[in-house]
């Protein structure tokens, strides 16, 4: 039987075994059961479709989500970290891991504070969890220059996954030349972060996304803290973000994401802004989470950020079970399909309006939504400065900024701004 105890520990006193998620041989797919002692624990980890209870709960077929839960598939990686997966289980000769095999792996090492561990009966997944250990051993090793370690990471397979690649590490905060691979946790001058690396075609993504992170705080966007670094080697930019799933403490918050809450195939799905409003306002009860959601939008759809899919989107809860926003991450320039937006406002895709933004915001009772407009506007206004400073190349700098004084045009001529772009 492969079958996993799922466990949540956000710090040494509040740690709990949160049910068990096993393969079914009868059905071929997987079920999960909460733990009855955790029932009484009254945290919800995933309230839409897992909610506290006694049944058994079947998960659904979707290869987005490796056909698990949402819950527990955001614990997985994409693309590029898949592949690191892969070989690693190539090394044990698993050729085809299950969902349940991927999850040993992750075991205590992945992103928020779900933790995976295999039942006494699943002996392949004891192994898996040896070879994740040690492998981590290895790496714990490597500490130095951040040129230096990522390349050595990018040889031994240390990624996070994503389209591109990118590393769990702990940056130095007071030495920003030094990282090492990732304790999960604050100590001394090192915090952890998820730094991403320059590719062959370049590193303006890194130095894009710099930006954008920089303008979205400036509009007073929840963001965690951002680091630039150049490697003095090579002279190409590294981007590297606070880890908002660690707290200064040590202590852990528990991630989901709008995609894995919802059931939500982030690929497909093109849900409504209005949706993840209301999503919103009752998971966290907070009015204030609302506003800060409608201003992520206002600046992804005056940004050109039409990369707005829902696993670009997350929440975290505390150790109290407590439900905020996650702060933004994930933002750049991204022309998107045909220049269509993944979420919609009142249900188009591009070229949003002045009266699009209000009525939502009538709805949502966004009462100062057009200072948070205008507010925006004024700071991507400053792109050109902005990306100049950070090293963005001419020619991606003039085609971001092309995008951004087409909107910014339009909407500013709604609102009577009477102002240059």
């Amino acid at each position: 039987m492969k079958s996993l105890n799922v466990k949540i520990h956000f710090d040494d006193k509040n740690s709990y075994t949160v049910g068990r998620l096993f393969l079914s041989e009868l059905t071929g797919k997987y079920h999960f059961e909460y733990d009855k002692s955790f029932l009484s624990a009254g945290l919800e980890i995933s309230p839409v479709n897992l909610g506290l209870g006694s049944a058994a709960y079947l998960a659904q077929r979707n290869a987005d989500f490796y056909d698990l839960h949402g819950v527990f598939a955001d614990s997985l990686p994409d693309d590029w970290g898949k592949k690191v997966q892969d070989l690693e289980f190539y090394k044990i000769g698993i050729n085809d891991p299950t969902a349940i095999d991927r999850l040993a792996f992750v075991g205590r090492y992945g992103i928020g504070a779900l933790r995976y561990e295999p039942s006494e009966n699943f002996e392949e997944g004891k192994n898996v969890v040896s070879l994740a250990d040690l492998r981590k051993a290895a790496q714990k090793i490597i500490e130095g220059n951040f040129e230096a370690v990522t390349e050595e990471l990018l040889h031994s397979g240390g990624s996070a996954g994503g389209m591109r690649p990118k590393f769990l590490v702990d940056l130095d905060i007071k030495n920003h030349e030094k990282i090492r691979y990732t304790r999960g946790n604050p100590e001394g001058p090192y915090f952890p972060v998820i730094i991403k690396t320059p590719t062959k075609d370049g590193d303006h993504y890194q130095r894009i996304e710099y930006s954008y992170l920089k303008m979205a705080h400036l509009c007073g966007i929840d963001v965690p803290d951002t680091y630039l670094l150049i490697g003095e080697k090579s002279k190409l930019a590294f981007f590297a973000i606070k880890r908002f799933d660690v707290l200064k403490t040590g202590e852990r918050l528990h991630v989901h994401t709008y995609a894995g809450l919802m059931g939500l195939n982030f690929r497909e799905a093109s849900p409504d802004y209005s949706e993840l409003f209301r999503t919103t306002a009752d998971l966290t009860k907070d009015h204030s989470q609302v506003i800060e959601a409608y201003r992520r939008m206002v600046f992804n759809y005056l940004g050109y950020n039409n990369d707005d899919h829902t696993k670009n989107i997350s929440f975290v809860m505390n150790k109290k079970g407590e439900w905020s926003l996650s702060p933004a991450y994930d933002i750049g320039y991204s022309p998107g399909r045909q220049g269509f937006h993944t979420m919609s406002i009142n249900g188009i895709r591009q070229n949003a309006t002045v009266k699009d933004f209000e009525k939502i915001a009538g709805n949502f009772n966004v009462k100062d939504w057009k200072k948070i407009v205008v507010k925006i506007i004024d700071t991507l206004k400053n792109w050109p400065s902005i990306a100049q400073k950070n090293g963005v190349p001419e020619k991606y700098k003039d085609i971001v900024n092309h995008r951004i004084k087409e909107n910014l045009k339009r909407i500013a001529k709604d609102l009577s701004l009477g102002v240059e772009i």
